[in-house]
């Protein structure tokens, strides 16, 4: 799953979940619904949260 990849990372930068919200242009329930795993992002979310969470795309994807 990639919600918890997504919430460490944006604890390891001391992001809340609004700051994260408002730099996708989204609610902090999105991104807590993307955290706990009720929805996954889109391209374009992902692409805006590995460049808001200071990682590639691939270090939010759960590994295999």
């Amino acid at each position: 799953m990639i919600g918890p990849n997504i919430r460490s990372a944006r604890l390891a930068r001391g992001l809340t979940l609004a700051e994260v919200g408002t730099a996708l242009g989204v609610t902090r329930q999105y991104v807590y619904a993307l955290e706990s795993g009720r929805r996954n992002p889109g391209r374009k979310h992902l692409a805006k949260l590995s460049e808001v969470l200071g990682l590639q795309v691939a270090d939010l994807l759960p590994k295999r």
